[in-house]
């Protein structure tokens, strides 16, 4: 029976660590919930655009998915998006668990929400949240500038969220929405500012702690604890396991 449990904990982790994140609204490229998708990633949407578990390395910007087959989320200059994830972990989002379950969200993070005309080529960041984002339990407002321009060119006009995980693995996700943004046509184009562009190598390096997030002393460590968190996890594991083994020997 310990061994059975021992079993149900190892696999819990190995859950726990593939399960990641994604947006589900606006709906991006590549989501198996978007009706519009070419292609729908039903294994690695949610995973980062450098490879984690099983997913191979996908390409920057947006993932690689091909823009929509068909342009059907429109935005007006000064609405609020309530921005919204998803987990495949808990597929039907908040009401299929509680705040309390296991989302992979890396201790939270930075996320930047931004809009391109370009295709991904360049950014705008419109909204950024520190520290607790992505989390499938709240909606995250991000407002477009009242100063958008309008923007209708298929494959061009793109809702981004990226984001650089605090602790674990050093990761960089990124989801596209493919939009129609209906803005003000005399106005200025938006200033371009970058989002931040980090563990994407080889020119994009490593970095330990995204801006604003709490100290992080090293790769997949959280403040509070001593020691990295998931090879205690791996330690706890290996020594249920060894104890087993030998009560089994010692019958």
């Amino acid at each position: 029976m310990k061994f059975f449990s021992t079993f149900v904990i190892l696999s819990s982790c190995v859950a726990a660590v593939s399960a990641h994140t994604s947006m589900i609204y606006p709906l991006p490229r590549g989501h198996p919930q978007n009706p519009n998708a070419a292609v729908k990633d039903y294994d690695c949407i949610i995973a980062s655009i450098t490879p984690a578990g099983n997913c191979t390395r996908k390409s920057f910007p947006c993932g690689g998915y091909p823009m929509d087959t068909k342009i059907t989320q429109v935005f007006y200059a000064g609405d609020v998006i309530n921005v919204k994830f998803w987990t495949s972990a808990l597929p039907n989002g908040p009401q299929s668990g509680s705040e309390n379950d296991n989302q992979s969200r890396h201790n939270g993070g930075l996320c930047e929400f931004s809009l391109s005309y370009d295709g991904g080529e360049t950014y705008t960041v419109i909204a950024t949240y520190h520290q607790t984002c992505p989390d499938i339990f709240f909606d995250w407002k991000v407002k477009i500038p009242n100063a958008a321009p309008s923007c209708d060119n298929p494959g061009k006009c793109l809702f981004s969220w990226s984001w650089i995980n605090a602790i674990g693995n050093r990761e960089f996700y990124q989801n596209c929405a493919d939009i129609k943004l209906v803005g003000n046509n005399s106005a200025k184009p938006l200033p371009i500012i970058d989002i931040t562009r980090a563990n994407l190598p080889p020119k994009f390096p490593d970095i330990i702690t995204p801006p604003g997030d709490p100290a992080n002393t090293g790769n997949g460590k959280d403040p509070a604890l001593p020691f990295p968190m998931f090879p205690l996890i791996w330690l706890s594991i290996l020594v249920e396991i060894t104890v087993e083994l030998t009560l089994l020997h010692a019958m």
